[in-house]
């Protein structure tokens, strides 16, 4: 039986390889006439719901047509990322979903009185930040879609590959 000495250092290029080809596969590409619905449908969405605030009245009127503006706003940033698919795009669209909660927040507090308009709008704006903080941490842990740098830590060499210090003794 012979034993030989199997060259393991490809196999992390091989495994980069299979993951950006799932990447890819994943991204999905949308056609033109895809986008152009999807713009359709996302434009089409916003009108009914300003035609629904519409019907309101005062502070409510102000709070739906900042939710129906959300709305639009994260539906167009979900668009793109659907379209592009990398990290960047899906941080957008939790930065997207950070604004448009601090802007129905900030119009919530316009109903109260007093002190509790100032610690509301305070909250909303504590929310606001964690929500930032939170999308730029999932920004950075985020996986690259394709990627061709090296790895950053070496990957350590085969135990039968190490040189022995003293190999006499």
């Amino acid at each position: 039986m012979l034993i030989t000495k199997v060259n393991t250092s490809f196999l992390p290029k091989v495994a980069l390889a299979l993951v950006s080809l799932w990447a890819a596969a994943t991204v999905s590409a949308m056609s033109n006439e895809e986008i152009r619905a999807e713009t359709d449908r996302i434009a089409a969405q916003y009108a009914a719901a300003m035609a629904h605030c519409q019907t309101l009245q005062g502070n409510d009127r102000d709070i739906c047509s900042e939710d129906a503006k959300g709305i639009q706003r994260v539906a167009q940033a979900e668009r793109d990322a659907k379209l592009l698919g990398d990290a960047d795009h899906n941080y957008q669209v939790r930065v997207a979903r950070a604004e448009a909660d601090y802007r129905v927040a900030k119009e919530r507090c316009n109903e109260m009185r007093g002190d509790a308009i100032g610690i509301c709008k305070k909250d909303a704006e504590a929310a606001y930040r964690k929500a930032q903080q939170d999308a730029q941490v999932k920004r950075v842990e985020a996986p690259p879609a394709t990627s061709t740098d090296q790895p950053l830590t070496p990957i350590a060499p085969a135990r039968s590959e190490i040189p022995l210090a003293n190999p006499g003794r």
